[in-house]
């Protein structure tokens, strides 16, 4: 059907074509093609300042997975690679699939027809002409085709299609479990050549162990070339991570706004294009021993070196047997990284509120604090005392759902406003990334936690690694992934550490401070 299709078409089309290709002397080369061929706002294409991109034009594997964040060029890769490869290669076959028929709708209207067929008189006279309307199927006067479909329905699409070139956009919504599906459709080409193409979500799903079946390819600044973590009999694939630190129109500053205003998963997603460690089982128990110093004790009010930086109180009320009132007091010894020594914890059994408010009040004056943070809802006589006593270095907090908004100071309250996922993620963050240097390639935690008495700490490594991620979906349409816990197993101590953070974030001059990669 395709052969007797692209005869039609030949024979229909190929009449002033020849002398315009024979003119143009276009190359081989996919980059130097691409120049040649392709048109952006009325300008040639250009690969100025985008020499990561030229390997990965001229890679020729049959298996390619690059991770990437938003608005790098992929999707154009995607568009230049496939014309790139149908116009050498006649009567062969394409396809692009994305994870919605929108998208494919865009991909169609305004990368291929108007940004790409109708900008080059090259690519016009190759395109033939198709009904108005149409946004599925471009034919060539070469004989072969662009077909363009959702990746909806585990690649159902792609079954009756034999497929020489695919490229699958946005992978990270699809089930990637099944592309064999799209594999099989190009089982009897001599090229089957797939292009899969996607930006990081949570860790360990689908489309992170299929990328890490590949070669895992790292960009060198230094070297300019691309650096691979596995050797080709280790690999089934090429695969590629791109960045936006590899991204010239975007400044270092301009990514540094985004590490303080995002959250951690959401800039490791769309700045890094990486996967992030947030849902699921987030922390485990080796990542919390990491932060355990068996040489260092936890600090009496005499011994502590104010010298070395400010103390920060955070505070989360309980009053049972299983919840406790948990009192985390630590000092910033670095503002700029942060990293931060446990000064102080306990659990505190003592059921009555206001001996709670009292023995809290108590280690205020002792560890003459910066500042002081405490659960708004969970203790009501306590907060009312505490405010009293300390209006100026007590806040009350409560938590809520507003991803896009997670910090709100309201001072006239002496409250603040935060979305409990974003704060969460930032503990996380500061746990699971330390700062890594020449003299120390495993990192330096973020966070020290006193050992010498080691069953004075012990006990909260079960309040951290017991929140499992669990993804939802807002009223927005948004996703939004919540952390929850076993009702049988307490979270207080890493609450604590919660407002303790907060504590030491409220009254920065930025607010949305993110901890440093």
């Amino acid at each position: 059907m395709f052969r007797k299709k692209a005869a039609r078409l030949i024979s229909d089309n190929l009449g002033l074509f020849p002398s315009l290709a024979a003119a143009y002397n276009l190359s081989d080369d996919p980059v130097t093609w691409t120049e040649q061929v392709r048109f952006l706002g009325g300008k040639p294409f250009s690969f100025k300042d985008r020499e990561y991109l030229k390997d990965i034009y001229r890679d020729t594997c049959q298996r390619m997975f690059i991770v990437k964040p938003r608005q790098m060029e992929i999707t154009e890769f995607a568009l230049n690679w496939l014309l790139y490869n149908l116009d050498r290669n006649p009567f062969t076959v394409g396809l692009y699939m994305s994870d919605r028929q929108d998208h494919v709708s865009i991909f169609s209207k305004l990368r291929l027809h108007s940004w790409g067929i109708e900008q080059s008189d090259y690519l016009k006279s190759k395109a033939v002409k198709m009904k108005e309307g149409n946004i599925g199927w471009q034919p060539f006067t070469n004989g072969a085709h662009l077909w363009m479909f959702s990746g909806w329905g585990d690649f159902e699409a792609a079954r009756s299609i034999p497929v020489d070139f695919a490229v699958v956009d946005e992978v990270q919504s699809m089930n990637v479990e099944a592309l064999p599906v799209l594999e099989e459709s190009m089982s009897k080409s001599r090229f089957k050549r797939l292009r899969v193409i996607g930006t990081g979500s949570d860790y360990e799903d689908g489309w992170f162990k299929k990328w890490h079946t590949g070669d895992q390819r790292k960009w060198n600044k230094e070297s300019n070339t691309w650096i691979a973590g596995k050797t080709e009999n280790e690999s089934y694939a090429h695969s590629y991570h791109i960045t936006q630190e590899m991204a010239s129109w975007i400044t270092p500053e301009e990514i540094e706004v985004k590490r303080q205003k995002y959250t951690p998963r959401r800039f490791q997603n769309e700045v890094y294009g990486w996967w992030h460690k947030g849902a699921r089982k987030p922390l485990l128990e080796a990542e919390m021993r990491f932060l355990f110093d068996r040489t260092l004790h936890l600090l009496t009010p005499e011994d502590v070196n104010y010298t070395l930086g400010d103390l920060y109180m955070g505070v989360d009320w309980g009053g049972g047997t299983k919840a406790y009132t948990i009192p985390w007091i630590w000092q910033c010894l670095d503002n700029d990284i942060p990293r931060f020594r446990l000064v102080y914890i306990s659990k505190i059994e003592e059921r009555s509120t206001e001996k709670q408010a009292e023995m809290i009040a108590n280690l205020i004056d002792a560890y003459h604090l910066k500042q002081g943070v405490m659960d708004a809802g969970g203790g009501t006589y306590q907060v009312q005392r505490l405010e009293e006593m300390y209006p100026n270095h007590m806040m009350k907090c409560n938590y809520t759902q507003r991803p896009q908004d997670p910090f709100e100071s309201i001072d006239a309250e002496n409250r603040i406003v935060v979305d409990r996922t974003w704060v969460i993620e930032s503990i996380i963050d500061l746990i699971t990334r330390p700062q890594s240097d020449m003299l120390h390639p495993q990192g330096v935690p973020r966070i020290f936690i006193p050992a010498a008495d080691l069953e004075k700490v012990e006990w909260i490594i079960d309040h951290f690694t017991c929140i499992e991620g669990v993804t939802t979906t807002m009223g927005s349409g948004a996703t939004y992934v919540k952390y929850e816990h076993p009702e049988e197993l307490p979270d207080d101590a890493l609450h604590a550490c919660n407002y303790a953070y907060l504590a030491w974030l409220y009254g920065k001059t930025n607010k949305w401070h993110w901890i440093s990669a």
